[in-house]
């Protein structure tokens, strides 16, 4: 659990130094691997507290991709699903009526967000 602003006080003062080009590259690469800021980063380093480096994550776009075309084929299959309920309730007749609407209302959401999902994965991955 974080500290209290009350403990450690609010941070008014500033520290300025300067680096050369390749110190700050150094300083900015290390922070960003520790996942944190440039003033965390150096604030930790001067008071020896732990800086722990982000843990590296190695992964496989095109099984990303895959996966994700997965998710879209789950996602038509309930589509497909929810049609097949609807058609089944338009049977029913009127009673019927205001659950057909709620259906074709998620129905109506379930394509949109469909068809977002498949531009923003052509867009990230392109289509294969």
């Amino acid at each position: 659990m974080g500290r209290n602003k009350k403990d450690i006080g609010v941070k008014e003062k500033k520290i300025f130094f300067r680096v050369s080009d390749s110190l700050y590259e150094v300083i900015t690469y290390s922070a960003k691997k520790s996942g944190l800021s440039i003033s965390e980063f150096c604030r930790r380093a001067v008071l020896n507290q732990p800086i722990k480096k982000l843990p590296v994550i190695i992964h496989d776009e095109k099984e990303i991709a895959q996966a994700l075309r997965n998710i879209d084929t789950n996602i038509n299959r309930l589509g497909n699903n929810m049609n097949q309920i609807a058609r089944h309730l338009n049977q029913g007749g009127a009673i019927m009526e205001p659950v057909l609407e709620e259906i074709r209302a998620d129905l109506t959401k379930l394509n949109l967000s469909i068809h977002e999902f498949n531009l923003a994965v052509e867009k990230e991955y392109g289509s294969n």
